[in-house]
């Protein structure tokens, strides 16, 4: 941990708390709403709010919401820019979906949150927070050691161990410690520390003492979603677990049925708002078609499977960073309707990155950056085969520390052409800007080979209309290509693109301020021939977020 720093955190976790603490009428319980909704970050403030420098006599801080009064608004602000992003360690360790394990925190917080209310606890955001970061081992061995965490569930599912004897085996203790030990270390609170005990074998009746209460359910808690979501016959446990609930709430099963029921849906309505597949929270079925666990799992998946931003598990839809891709084929009524078109060699993905904030001109930095812009040293240096996903991370790391010096744009998107160039494996990149006048886009920053072709030739009036670029500029959104020859193309690319470009496929993402548009980064792969597919635009995803991100705080 020494060498990998922090626990990543959502991307979106930094535009949400940049924005909501800059807000001169937001107070601190706003900006841990945000926090407590990642539990990296949670865990990260707790951390330092704990800490000896920030910490002077005020007693261990055990909600989020006292360390950001501690630590201060700019404090917060500056921290959430100096950590890496669980979108890079995603990048970098596909077999590890950290993603869904910090959901599913989430998911057992709510949860927890709702039974603690329910039950008359004084203080229900500790409550919450037990069980935020009851995995933090498991988050932790995921981050540090993914090989051996991957190990682990090899044993689990093709060896027949239970999860402890895979633990044992595997790192010769348990997560469990593993997340003590590190609490401690980390100075927190003794009430949260114990509350990461593995569950209790046996209760006989309801709990009444709060650290006995938070200790008992943050872990059963748990237990009933490893019970739901378990790919083994651990499944089968489901019914004891909830019954352990019971007694120790005193609730009834079907009012924990249905706090379970609300806490899954809005934590489908935070993978949305946080652009992850809300479809991976679906529990798996079991055999047994009259089992609890199926009953639940069939439930949950209905949810997973319709639950949409703007419903009422997420009514805020107009303040999420990344909504809800949608898909659009060019034989739809968008740029002139042309027909004949194959859905499966293009889409138009379209997502709301609009700030909410007054609109105002755009930055003159923005709009007119320097000429003398010049891609890093090795720019023009083929990318190897596909991507580089440790030079990916390096790169991230350098923009956010850009970032939060407060650099120039200029030398944001700089880093950003290099780490799509370079870490994202693209031949060719380039920046389009959007002219002073608006009226016009234009190139201006490119990288890899045959970049001045690039720059030379985007130059064309904005017209949504009839030209694809013009629309992802007006829409915010992101533009993939895969088959430029397909004839339904033809009249949406700007003239002689084919001739000149040569690029059988490519990927696009437009950027824009305050609701305005400022420009758009295109990437392609014309020079290998290779074809440009969705993990490409994922890629560029990654680092156009950055460039986004950018546009707020540098400007």
């Amino acid at each position: 941990m020494k060498i990998l720093g922090d626990l990543p955190i959502f991307s979106t976790s930094i535009n949400k708390i940049r924005r909501i603490s800059s807000d001169p009428s937001s107070d601190a319980m706003a900006v841990a709403q945000e926090v407590l909704k990642d539990a990296n970050l949670s865990t990260k403030l707790l951390r330092l709010g704990n800490s000896a420098h920030y910490n002077r006599g005020v007693g261990k801080i055990s909600v989020v919401s006292r360390a950001v009064i501690v630590l201060g608004f700019e404090t917060v602000k500056n921290l959430t820019l100096t950590l890496k992003l669980i979108e890079s360690f995603q990048t970098a360790n596909p077999v590890v979906d950290m993603s869904k394990m910090l959901v599913k925190s989430y998911l057992a917080a709510g949860f927890v949150r709702d039974i603690a209310d329910k039950c008359g606890i004084k203080d229900v955001e500790e409550s919450y927070v037990c069980a935020l970061l009851y995995n933090l081992g498991e988050i932790t061995v995921a981050y540090v050691m993914p090989n051996e965490y991957q190990r682990i569930s090899e044993l689990v599912l093709n060896k027949g161990l239970s999860q402890a004897e895979a633990e044992q085996t595997v790192l010769g203790t348990s997560i469990s410690l593993i997340s003590q030990e590190l609490a401690t270390t980390w100075e927190f609170p003794p009430t949260v520390v114990s509350a990461m005990a593995p569950p209790p074998s046996k209760i006989t009746r309801p709990i009444k003492d709060h650290v006995s209460f938070n200790r008992s359910i943050a872990s059963l808690a748990h237990q009933l979603l490893d019970n739901l979501y378990s790919a083994t016959g651990e499944g089968d446990h489901l019914t004891d677990t909830l019954e352990m609930i019971a007694k120790a709430t005193g609730l009834n099963d079907g009012m924990v049925e249905n706090y379970l029921n609300e806490s899954f849906r809005m934590s489908c309505a935070l993978a949305t708002e946080y652009g992850l597949n809300k479809k991976s929270l679906k529990p798996q079925l079991g055999d047994g078609e009259g089992t609890l666990r199926n009953k639940w799992a069939r439930q949950l998946s209905y949810y997973a499977s319709t639950e949409e931003p703007g419903s009422a598990a997420n009514p805020d839809k107009q303040t999420t960073s990344t909504a809800k891709a949608e898909t659009i084929s060019p034989s739809k009524d968008t740029l002139g309707s042309p027909k004949g078109a194959d859905s499966s060699n293009a889409s138009l993905t379209s997502n709301n990155v609009s700030s909410r904030t007054n609109e105002a001109a755009l930055p003159n930095q923005v709009s007119n950056p320097p000429d003398d812009v010049a891609p890093l040293s090795g720019a023009n240096h083929l990318a190897q085969a596909h991507f580089n996903a440790q030079l990916q991370l390096q790169i991230i790391q350098e923009i956010t520390e850009l970032m939060a010096k407060s650099a120039r744009l200029s030398e944001v998107f700089v880093k950003v052409v290099d780490g799509l160039h370079r870490g994202a494996g693209f031949d060719r990149v380039l920046l389009c800007l959007v002219t002073p006048d608006r009226r016009n886009y234009v190139g201006r920053l490119a990288a890899g080979a045959q970049r001045e072709v690039l720059k030379q030739y985007f130059s064309f009036p904005i017209d949504p209309s009839s030209d694809l670029f013009s629309k992802t500029l007006n829409d915010g959104g992101e533009l993939l290509v895969n088959n430029t020859a397909d004839a339904a193309w033809g009249n949406l690319l700007p003239s002689k693109f084919v001739e000149v470009i040569k690029a059988d496929s490519f990927v696009a993402a437009a950027l824009r301020y305050q609701e305005k548009a400022v420009g758009f980064f295109y990437a392609d792969c014309a020079v290998s021939g290779r074809l440009i597919d969705e993990a490409d635009r994922r890629n560029l995803l990654q680092f156009v977020t950055q460039a986004r991100l950018a546009l707020r705080l540098c400007t």
